[in-house]
């Protein structure tokens, strides 16, 4: 099977998504299959070394940009595209554009939903000129025998799937990850645009998958689509890197301070300051606890509050804020802690961050919505709280409880650190997420089968 993956990269941002594609082609290509990667708008963030079939990058960031705003950019020349998507500077730009609300990026979203309709028609059109001459599409006219299949990512660039169908007779999957909370935060008019788009999209899509239950359900409710139309792929985990941590755990922890880790971007949706809260009321009770932050400041404004609420909770001299860290800067601070905690208000549709601490043997704190309450379904590998708690404090006061329980029972932590590595082993590797999307593309290729009949 000849498997190509659309994925939108994230620049210099470490992104749960990239890495879990990355993952799975590698996983791919181990079991015999021919995969390759094209990233989408900037590079992906490799952690490791990069897999075999990672292509150049394809509708860049910049140009897609440029073209939305004047007519010039639609028209330029071919050499000149290449510069502007030399991966050095869509890496350099992308750090700027990471911070952009939803509200700002509106007209571009449903621009390039809209597919040839839209401004980055010329982008479109380029990549679909080099997937002809690579040999990486089929023929339109032989649906039934290609042994290709393309994977979109994300619902966000289902604009490519109707020229895909009309430019290739393979099977279209198209990832389904938690776009609804960015759709929303576009704003009117443009989020029904994009839905609309969205939803005109999905009838070139054979297949829609899913990185959870959760998301499934909620994407379906979003997007109007049938429960049929869904598959479940679950995020797959290379554990190489965070086993050794879980085994060199000890069930006595050491003296002095539990550390409480956090590593996730620095946004409102992600609660940090409902962690720090949470540390603010242990350290103030007397409790021997640091907190150990790291993580890209994406929202400046709610950064300062957190720091502000660091400074009135006496944390200066217990809280560490590493900023976004390499992965042996990950590795060291995973290493560090004992408890881990990832407070979403939103809810997380890979919960990848989680998964890497339970890999590491470390009991997990997380909200009780999206995918986590399925991480943690039939384990003691973590607890969970409602970020909904009523009361002005009451979602920091249940994150408290929790916090304590486990300071209150140390053994009972390193017991569920070692479910949690169990668990990622077992049931969220690479080769269990290889199955479950090597599953779906041959449902998706029956479903293509029979609409092309």
């Amino acid at each position: 099977m000849h498997l190509i993956y659309l994925a939108a990269g994230a620049g210099q941002m470490y992104c749960g998504a990239c890495a879990r594609d990355l993952a799975l082609v590698r996983g791919l290509i181990a079991r015999g299959h021919d995969a390759e990667v094209i990233p989408l708008y900037t590079p992906l963030r490799i952690e490791g070394e990069a897999p075999d079939g990672l292509r150049p990058v394809f509708l860049g960031g910049l140009n897609a940009f440029l073209q939305q705003h004047s007519s010039l950019f639609r028209r330029l020349p071919p050499a000149a595209d290449r510069v502007l998507d030399h991966p050095a500077l869509l890496r350099f730009v992308s750090q700027f554009a990471v911070r952009t609300e939803a509200a700002r990026l509106g007209p571009m979203t449903v621009s390039v939903l809209a597919g040839r309709e839209g401004r980055q028609r010329k982008e479109l059109e380029r990549l679909m000129a080099y997937l002809r001459q690579s040999g990486s599409g089929c023929s339109a006219s032989t649906p039934n025998t290609c042994q290709t299949a393309f994977i979109i990512t994300n619902s966000l660039l289902s604009g490519l799937a109707p020229e895909l169908r009309r430019n290739f007779g393979a099977p279209v999957l198209c990832g389904l990850q938690g776009e609804d909370a960015f759709l929303e935060a576009l704003g009117a008019p443009h989020t029904e645009q994009a839905l609309a788009h969205i939803r005109r999209n999905a009838r070139s899509v054979d297949l829609f998958i899913a990185s959870s239950a959760d998301c499934a359900r909620r994407m379906g409710e979003t997007l109007g689509l049938p429960a049929d139309d869904i598959a479940v792929v679950r995020t797959g985990l290379d554990a190489t890197d965070f086993a050794p941590l879980a085994a060199g755990r000890c069930p006595a922890p050491p003296g002095g301070p539990c550390t409480i880790g956090y590593l996730s971007v620095i946004t409102p949706g992600k609660g940090l300051d409902l962690l720090v809260e949470s540390v603010a009321r242990l350290h103030q009770s007397g409790r021997p606890v640091r907190l150990l932050v790291a993580g890209r400041v994406l929202n400046h404004g709610y950064w300062q509050q957190v720091q502000r609420q660091i400074a009135r909770g006496g944390l200066q001299e217990i809280a560490d804020f590493r900023g976004e860290v390499t992965r042996e800067g990950k590795l060291q601070l995973l290493r560090e802690c004992r408890i881990f905690c990832l407070p979403s208000r939103f809810a997380e549709a890979r919960g990848v961050a989680a998964m890497e601490a339970m890999a590491s043997g470390l009991p997990v704190v997380v909200t009780a919505q999206g995918v986590f309450p399925e991480l943690l379904q039939g384990t003691e590998a973590g607890l969970q709280f409602a970020v909904g708690e009523t009361g002005p404090h009451g979602a920091a006061e249940a994150l408290t409880a929790c916090l304590n329980k486990l300071l209150d029972d140390p053994a009972r932590g390193y017991r569920m650190g070692q479910v949690g590595a169990r668990t990622i082993a077992t049931r969220y590797s690479v080769d269990v997420a290889v199955t479950e999307v090597l599953a779906a593309v041959e449902r998706a290729c029956s479903r293509h089968r029979a609409s092309a009949d």
